[in-house]
């Protein structure tokens, strides 16, 4: 039986037009990431904060076509549902793109290192410009041992998830807000984010205030808060990637009438 909501064929054909369309400005892309990597591979927040920046201009750009009269008509008039349209734009702007981007660290990283060590070998070079250095995996690194070491386990790749973790934290929210925002996406979601944390501190120091009045929590009760505290905030982080998808369905569902 057919479904007219969600079908894997059209699923497929959405993806096969997204890469067929854009296959050259991905290759030059992720071509551009790699060099980058390669200039930056032992920086460890250097490389964190390149993937997270990099990675929400992309999310807050992938629906710039809707917001353009003529392209935009031409997107929704695809045949395929809105729930489809935002399948294969969560699939790509944060499972592909951050497979891609740990591949473009390879990538980098590799070639870095092998143009490093080449430089530093040849003796017309200044001294001291180019220093042979071994093959690092500062990215894949915790506490200093390389998930491609020996010691590999699944800690290390429970290490390599909580990579992920950080980074699908902020992709839906920027996805969400190229959606809703049709200039400026990137600048004006981060100053919304902006502004709701601050509102969010707010509401916190009141309700803080309002349990234990103007005396400092002490004992059990202090801790008792913190704890609900803790979970809740794990909680509220946890599902916020899932709102943010929800939010973008019906927002872009509204944005097609």
């Amino acid at each position: 039986m057919k479904t007219n909501i969600f079908n894997l064929r059209r699923v497929g054909l959405l993806f096969q037009r997204y890469f067929i369309e854009r296959s050259r400005s991905e290759l030059i892309y992720w071509g551009l990431m790699a060099i980058v990597f390669m200039f930056m591979r032992n920086s460890i927040p250097g490389m964190f904060g390149f993937i997270l920046i990099a990675g929400v201009l992309y999310a807050s750009r992938f629906f710039k076509e809707i917001h353009h009269s003529g392209n935009g008509l031409a997107y929704f008039m695809i045949p395929a549902t809105q729930l489809e349209k935002l399948t294969v734009s969560i699939v790509i702007t944060t499972f592909y793109y951050f497979a891609m981007m740990i591949i473009a660290y390879v990538i980098g990283n590799l070639a870095g290192t092998f143009l490093n060590n080449m430089l530093a070998s040849m003796d017309y070079l200044p001294n001291g410009l180019f220093h042979h250095s071994s093959l690092q995996w500062k990215l894949f690194e915790e506490t200093g041992v390389s998930v491609f070491s020996k010691k590999f386990g699944i800690e290390k790749m429970l290490y390599i998830v909580s990579i992920f973790r950080s980074f699908i934290f902020f992709q839906p929210l920027f996805l969400f807000g190229g959606i809703y925002f049709k200039k400026n996406q990137a600048f004006k979601t981060f100053a919304a984010t902006i502004l709701f944390y601050i509102f969010l501190a707010i509401i916190i120091q009141v309700e803080a205030k309002l349990i234990f009045g103007d005396a400092l929590p002490t004992g059990e009760n202090v801790e008792h808060w913190f704890w609900t505290f803790v979970n809740t905030v794990k909680i509220f982080f946890t599902l916020l990637p899932l709102f943010f998808w929800v939010v973008s369905y019906f927002r872009l569902t509204e944005k097609q009438v």
